[in-house]
C-alpha cells in the first residue's frame, strides 16, 4: 500500500492538477456565481511559467548569479524560491555555482527548483524571443534566478508551486524531476 504523501506526491506529479481542489484543500473558499462554470486546470510547468511571469511583471526577479548572490547575502528570508536551469553543456564554473546555490538554499530553507529548457526560462524573463543581436547581447542570464515572496500574498499560481515544491521535491520521490516550460 502507499503512503499518503506518496499519493499526495503522485497526484501532483501527474499531467493535470485543479487549482480550484487545492485552493479547497488549503481551506480557501470559493464561492460560485451560478452561472456555468469550468474548472481551471494547470500542470507545474504552466503554474511556474505563470509564477515567473507574475513575478517579472512585479520586479521580484533577480537573475544572474551576481544578483542572486547578492539577495541571498543580504535578505535569503525574503526569497520564496530558486530556479535552476539544468545543466547541458560541460562548464566546470556553471556547474560550481549551481553546487553552492543549492547549498546555500538547502541550509536556508530556500525551495529550489530545476527547469529542462534554459532558452525557454529566458524567454520568461525577458519577455519574448530576441529578433536581433543587439537584443541577444542584452537578455539577462538565466543561469540562476531567485523569485522573492509578493508582499500582496501568494497567487493562486504560486501557492501551486510551492504546494508541488513542498510535496514533491521534499518528499521521498528520486530522481528529483525537472520541469519542462511550456513553450
Amino acid at each position: 500500500m502507499y503512503t499518503e504523501n506518496q499519493l499526495k506526491c503522485a497526484l501532483l506529479m501527474s499531467s493535470e492538477l485543479s487549482l480550484s481542489q487545492i485552493s479547497q484543500d488549503l481551506g480557501e473558499q470559493s464561492y460560485p456565481t451560478g452561472e456555468k462554470t469550468q474548472k481551471t486546470w494547470l500542470t507545474i510547468s504552466e503554474a511556474l511559467a505563470a509564477t515567473i511571469k507574475q513575478a517579472v511583471q512585479d520586479g521580484r526577479v533577480s537573475t544572474g548569479v551576481m544578483d542572486c548572490a547578492k539577495l541571498l547575502g543580504c535578505s535569503p528570508n525574503r526569497v520564496m524560491m530558486c530556479v535552476l536551469p539544468e545543466i547541458v553543456r560541460e562548464d566546470v564554473s556553471v556547474h560550481i555555482q549551481h553546487t553552492l546555490i543549492r547549498s546555500f538554499c538547502w541550509e536556508n530553507d530556500i525551495r529550489l527548483l530545476m527547469v529542462k529548457d534554459e532558452d525557454r526560462l529566458s524567454d520568461l524573463v525577458n519577455n519574448s524571443k530576441e529578433k536581433t543581436a543587439t537584443e541577444a547581447a542584452q537578455r539577462k542570464s538565466v543561469s540562476c534566478m531567485l523569485i522573492e515572496e509578493p508582499i500582496d500574498g501568494l497567487s493562486e499560481a504560486d501557492t501551486f508551486v510551492c504546494g508541488y515544491h513542498d510535496t514533491v521535491m521534499l518528499g521521498d520521490i528520486l530522481p528529483k524531476p525537472v520541469i519542462q516550460l511550456p513553450e
